[in-house]
């Protein structure tokens, strides 16, 4: 192995997550070749994940030790493609292009996003007037979905034209055709020379009158033309308070659809999707132990498949439960058996807050509802008083008891917010083994 590429890996070292690194970068090896840094991946999708995401750092390292060089990414053993490559016409196709990979053959469904599954897949047999709008948190799926109707699209004979775009893009095209004075020709692309918008992480819009407001003139005339439009986003239409209410009505007028995080039976069947993909046929012990132990986003599961893999081939070991168990405790942050602890780290995650939010004094919605189902899910299933509950969160004994009965007013009231709580409460009986009988439900308010 070259000086220069342990120099790079240590420079990819100190700017990496522990994690990312030992997943992505750790297991590759680098020499110079013909004026080239050749870097070695055990795979395709390895080589295209790296690409995508991190050769920006790469060509950075390069131009400290290796300047001059080129940069090249190489499959040590490639393999057939596992599915022929998608038809690409730029004429039909505006803004970005789709990945072959996000097919809805690719996309797994499970209870967590079989309504979402159903609908795109409607959409893509006649996307005419169709308006939807996809919330969920990232790496679940929503690109995967609105990618998947594009490729459906422009993969038969029809004349559907379509416009992808993320939100940045369109902000970025419309300032850079206001001060070229191409206005007209901007519209002319965006609003009537497409069929389909697929409009992503809309959440990005600036808070600009000028941006929100060609984009709600775009969004009537597509609207009036029954043309259909795809939205994307990790909060909801009435959640985007920087937007006009007026923008934010547009965004509303179609079916608002979300996918939650897979649940335990659905990363199983993912994993092994995953896998097969690669190649391997994983053993059931090994599914079951990621499963359990991998709750994040569909992409972490999809890298620590990629890094057992990666790790397997270079021990020239079978992929086995030891491995995962070292893999798992290597990109997992370490959270031990405290079972409170856990209820809080999921809480945070799911809800998107931190520790230090939730025993702050702010009285924000999000933060003080995310709170209120900490002190629910402990008092459930943990042996702690509402006095010792209280504490943790610097509340008193009444403040509790309050966050119970809200909380339990809201189970009763919201079918959304009833399938987050079912959620967390089959992770925690996943990974704890509790059973129903041993839990204490919050309508029991009596003093401990």
């Amino acid at each position: 192995m070259s000086e220069l590429w342990l120099k790079i890996k240590d420079f990819l070292k100190e700017r990496l997550p522990e994690p990312v690194f030992k997943v992505w970068i750790e297991p590759l090896s680098g020499h110079c070749q013909d004026g080239k840094l050749v870097v070695s991946v055990p795979n395709e999708f390895t080589r295209e994940w790296l690409i995508e995401n991190y050769l920006s750092l790469f060509k950075e390292a390069l131009s400290l030790w290796g300047q001059g060089l080129s940069l090249a990414f190489v499959v040590e053993e490639a393999r057939p493609p596992l599915q022929q490559d998608l038809p690409y016409e730029p004429t039909r196709v505006l803004g970005r292009k789709f990945s072959t990979r996000y097919t809805f053959e690719e996309f797994v469904v499970g209870d967590c996003n079989r309504l979402a599954y159903k609908v795109f897949l409607k959409m893509a047999e006649n996307p005419r007037g169709h308006i939807i709008y996809l919330t969920a948190e990232s790496g679940l799926g929503k690109s995967h979905l609105s990618q998947a109707v594009g490729n459906a699209l422009v993969s038969r004979k029809n004349t559907f034209r379509v416009c992808y775009l993320t939100a940045r893009d369109f902000t970025s095209q419309l300032v850079r055709a206001l001060k070229s004075g191409q206005m007209e020709n901007f519209k002319e692309r965006v609003w009537r020379n497409c069929d389909v918008l697929m409009l992503e992480e809309v959440h990005h819009i600036p808070a600009r009158d000028f941006t929100q407001g060609e984009l709600a003139l775009a969004l009537d005339y597509l609207y009036e033309e029954e043309k259909a439009v795809v939205f994307t986003s990790t909060r909801k239409p009435h959640e985007l308070s920087h937007l006009d209410s007026s923008l934010r009505s547009r965004l509303s007028a179609g079916m608002i659809v979300r996918i939650n995080p897979p649940d335990y039976e659905t990363r199983k069947n993912i994993i092994r999707r995953k896998s097969r993909n690669q190649g391997q046929e994983f053993p059931e012990e090994v599914v079951e132990y990621l499963a359990r132990h991998l709750r994040g986003d569909i992409r972490q599961i999809e890298s620590a498949v990629v890094g057992l893999i990666a790790r397997a081939s270079i021990l020239r070991e079978s992929v086995n439960l030891a491995l995962a168990r070292e893999l798992v405790s290597e990109i997992m942050p370490p959270e031990g058996h405290d079972l409170a602890s856990v209820v809080i780290e999921l809480v945070c995650r799911n809800f998107k807050v931190s520790r230090e939010d939730l025993v702050s004094r702010s009285r924000k919605k999000r933060i003080s509802q995310s709170r209120q189902v900490a002190m629910f899910l402990l008092r459930k299933f943990t042996k702690e008083s509402l006095s010792s509950i209280g504490q943790r969160f610097n509340r008193d004994h009444a403040t509790v008891v309050y966050a119970l009965q809200s909380v339990e007013k809201r189970l009763s009231s919201s079918p959304s917010f009833r399938y987050q709580i079912e959620y967390l409460e089959r992770e925690i009986t996943e990974r704890f083994g509790v059973t129903e009988k041993e839990c204490r439900f919050p309508k029991r308010l009596e003093k401990s």
